[in-house]
This record gives structure tokens, C-alpha cells and sequence, in this order.
């Protein structure tokens, strides 16, 4: 298995963590964030695959999330990390969240971002699968520019109107992805073909951070859900914005999981 394309920021000897980006996204999106964190931690910031320059996968080879904490972990024993800090952001949330239940003693703490465990009806999961089988194939049929600019007119993203320059930017970015690997994502790595992890959150044994911003009510509220099943979890809502915390307020995020990483991983 091929390793994940990567940035790094910070000096080895220090305290390692791994950022998870989200769909669409590409480790450099976590670029600002690291620079805030440089002097605790060495920042490690794959492309998940599918995203950035992580395209090295045949595209005919299936993708779900064993396969992809399987790459994850091909990632963390390259680089001889036996013990991480783990960050994640939407899919990225999923990703470290199922890599939490299947390799718990290589994290030593974790941070997810307007995360959810999974859909835990039957029912629901058939339901979002089927609608990202027809988003894929919107998506295939129309282009790419044309599914970034209704992507962010999803109710999820209203915060970021009020800065119109970030968003612009985070468009832009979008819009070079590779459509096929985008709507093969949307497929495969659909919250209705998660397996539902609920019932896991309260056998993790390490710290947990849940971040989601005060203007995401539906993000905010599954924060808390979860955090009450999670014997270690600390639930940080970050006022005045919203899905995108880390983009939105980036020094406010780097605060917070700075102090959370450090009192977590040095302990």
C-alpha cells in the first residue's frame, strides 16, 4: 500500500500529531493551524486518499474506512510513530473516530471536529447511501465548479458567507479535485455506509476533545451527545461560527486543542 502524500511542520523530537482534513480538503488545509502549533508539536498533515496528491490508489480498488485506517496506519509505522495525537475534521473526524476503536493504544489523545459516530438506524443509512449514490452521480454528470458552488450552499456552511474572501478561497481549492475520486468518495465513504460506532464511544480508553462551533446546532448538539457516552471527553463550543471551525477561527482552535494536547499527551 502506497504511503499518504504529506506536509510537516514542527521539529521530530516533539510531541506528534496528525491532522485529518475533510472532504474535499487536502492536508494543507491544516497549514495554519500547524503554524500555530509548531513549537509544541510535530504536525503531520496527509492527503487522505482521493484528495491532494494522494491519488496513487487504483482508482477500481474499493474504498472504505478499514481500508483507509489501514493506510493510516502504513502512514504512522513510515514515519515510526508509536503514539500520536490524533486531529480530525468532518470525514476526517470519521476516519480518526474508527481508527480510535481499532488501534486505541497508538493514540494518545484525540480531537474531533463537527464529528458524528455514525447513523445508528438501519433504515437512515440506506437512505443517506442512496442520496450520495445520486449526489455522485449529479456530480459526475454536471462538473465539478458546478457541485462546489451548490456544496456551499448546504445550510452547513451559511457561516462562511460572512467572510466571503475565505470562502472564495476554500471554493476555488475545491474545484480542482479530481471528480471521479470525489464522487467515488461520496459513494464509498458515505455516513450511510459507516458502520455506526456509538456503541464504542464509551470503551475509549484515551482523552477526547469534541469541538464544534456555537452557530452548527446540529454539530454542537451531537458534540454533547456523544461526549456524555465518552468516560474522557472534554466538549468545546466554540462561539460565532460555525461547521468549519478551524477555518473560520483558526487562532481560537489552535488555543484550545494546543492546551488540550499538551495537558493530554504530557501527562
Amino acid at each position: 500500500m502506497p504511503v499518504w502524500t504529506y506536509h510537516s511542520r514542527g521539529e521530530r523530537h516533539n510531541l506528534p500529531v496528525v491532522f485529518l482534513h475533510g472532504f474535499m480538503g487536502a492536508g494543507a488545509d491544516w497549514l495554519p493551524i500547524a503554524e500555530l502549533c509548531v513549537n509544541h508539536f510535530f504536525c503531520l498533515m496527509p492527503d487522505l486518499p482521493g484528495h491532494g496528491h494522494n491519488t496513487q490508489l487504483p482508482f477500481s480498488q474499493p474504498l472504505d474506512f478499514d481500508g483507509v485506517v489501514e493506510g493510516l496506519q502504513v502512514f504512522l509505522q513510515y514515519l515510526q510513530l508509536d503514539r500520536i495525537g490524533l486531529v480530525g475534521y468532518s470525514l476526517g473526524g470519521r476516519i480518526a473516530l474508527y481508527a480510535a476503536t481499532k488501534f486505541p493504544e497508538k493514540i494518545g489523545a484525540l480531537v474531533l471536529e463537527s464529528c458524528q459516530a455514525g447513523i445508528a438506524d438501519e433504515q437512515m443509512r440506506r437512505d443517506r447511501a442512496e442520496a450520495d449514490d445520486r449526489r455522485a452521480e449529479t456530480l459526475l454528470a454536471q462538473g465539478m465548479e458546478s457541485f462546489v458552488e451548490h456544496w456551499y450552499e448546504l445550510d452547513l456552511f451559511y457561516t462562511l458567507k460572512s467572510q466571503p474572501r475565505l470562502l472564495t478561497e476554500i471554493k476555488e481549492k475545491r474545484k480542482k479535485n479530481d471528480p471521479r475520486w470525489v464522487a467515488k468518495i461520496i459513494q464509498e465513504l458515505s455516513p450511510g455506509r459507516q458502520p455506526p460506532l456509538w456503541e464504542k464511544l464509551g470503551a475509549l480508553p484515551m482523552p477526547v476533545m469534541l469541538i464544534a462551533g456555537g452557530l452548527d446546532s446540529k454539530y454542537a448538539e451531537l458534540a454533547a451527545t456523544m461526549g456524555r457516552q465518552m468516560p474522557e471527553a472534554v466538549v468545546e463550543i466554540i462561539p460565532g461560527v460555525g461547521h468549519n471551525v478551524h477555518l473560520e477561527n483558526p487562532g481560537q482552535f489552535g488555543k484550545v486543542v494546543t492546551g488540550f494536547l499538551q495537558e493530554k499527551l504530557l501527562s
